[in-house]
């Protein structure tokens, strides 16, 4: 499991610390740095600016604006410290990279993404391919067909674009015990699985289906009990709700990953009412207790509150969780404030040179305007 990660010259990150836990949010205003905070996980991974993951641009144009001179470095400290670091020069990209790993190339291709590496505490080094995963902010909505994995890329796309041809390929896939749920009415595959918690957040059950002899395959949603066995009444997606076509690659991400993976999640709260928004916190608190380590940036409330909700009742922890607000300062560059719940969900923050205006009390805001308080 990663336990910090220090960032320093990204963009509006001057210098930023985070220590880590199983579930990690960060919320914050726009263009706060959150964004660019989970893309340093995403440069350490890659080990370029541009890559597999993220292009962002040159290095004088992603380099602090406060810092004339100077290299842009990331440290993710697991059972060690490791650390890449972006220096200037007259190279063609304009950088040069100095890694704590003599050669990344070299790691990936003799490692290749396939061998659970064991560091003897039974973890796993998440720069692996199949133990890292990230689902952008631009996941893929509702299409009457969607692609199969022609090219057999591992993972479920950066945009979810393979998520589903991922569940039809392991639809009977046994799901590992730590991450079960109600198998008395559900079955322990993945499908199972994928369909107990779409139902329990939306409502809703699908189906998947392989076009014989295409390159396609089609998903049909079915929101009422009474016609699960009736083919001819499950819906198309693009007859569905939207939010559940952005929603299901988040599923299917956190519950086919293998154990001990890295996931990375942007607004994972896309086109979801807010019941679902809180329902789908329910969901990442219990995949980050079965083993999986959550990184979530997130303008939703509702996941903030459902934590604060699960610290409350005591059915989270707060050793369990980290949620970071971002802000920036009068220099515009990115502060972090970790926050804590205390007791009845207090918000307390921790860091004292910042407040917590801004950390989702536009509510208070509104009503004291419509009560007429306002200053």
């Amino acid at each position: 499991m990663i336990k910090k990660i220090y960032v320093k010259g990204l963009k509006s990150v001057r210098n930023v610390t985070v220590n880590c836990s199983k579930l990690n949010l960060f919320v914050g205003t726009n263009s706060s740095g959150k964004s660019t905070f989970l893309q340093s996980l995403l440069l350490w991974k890659q080990g370029s600016l541009n890559g597999k993951y993220i292009d962002i641009g040159d290095f004088r144009e992603v380099r602090n604006y406060n810092i004339s001179k100077g290299s842009i470095r990331i440290e993710v400290e697991e059972k060690k410290s490791e650390y890449i670091e972006f220096i200037e020069s007259d190279e063609k990209e304009g950088y040069k990279i100095k890694s704590s790993l003599a050669d990344i190339d070299s790691v990936m291709q003799d490692l290749d993404g396939r061998e659970c590496y064991d560091n003897g505490e039974d973890e796993v080094i998440f720069y692996l391919d199949e133990y890292f995963h990230y689902l952008s902010c631009h996941r893929i909505g509702a299409r009457d067909i969607y692609a199969k994995n022609i090219l057999e890329d591992r993972g479920f796309g950066i945009d979810g674009e393979y998520a589903l041809a991922y569940l039809l390929k392991n639809e009977s896939k046994k799901i590992k015990k730590n991450l079960l749920k109600d198998t008395e009415k559900n079955t322990d595959s993945l499908l199972g699985q994928v369909n107990y918690w779409l139902d329990y957040i939306v409502d809703t059950t699908l189906s998947i289906s392989d076009i014989k002899k295409t390159n396609y395959l089609q998903v049909k949603y079915n929101n009422n009990p009474k016609n699960i066995n009736s083919d001819a009444l499950y819906c198309r997606a693009t007859n569905i709700g939207s939010g559940i076509s952005y929603l299901i690659s988040v599923i299917i991400a956190c519950l086919g990953a293998e154990i001990g993976s890295v996931i990375i999640i942007e607004n994972p709260e896309i086109h979801l009412h807010p019941k679902a928004q809180s329902k789908l916190c329910e969901f990442f608190c219990f995949v980050s207790k079965a083993g999986q380590q959550l990184f979530i940036e997130s303008h939703s409330d509702h996941i903030f509150n459902g934590l604060r909700v699960g610290v409350s009742n005591g059915s989270v922890l707060n050793s369990d969780i980290s949620v970071n607000f971002f802000a920036l300062n009068e220099n515009f560059e990115t502060q972090c404030n970790p926050i804590e719940f205390k007791e009845y969900g207090k918000i307390v923050g921790t860091n004292d040179e910042m407040d917590i205006n801004d950390l989702f009390d536009q509510f208070e805001i509104d009503l004291d305007r419509m009560l007429g308080l306002e200053v």
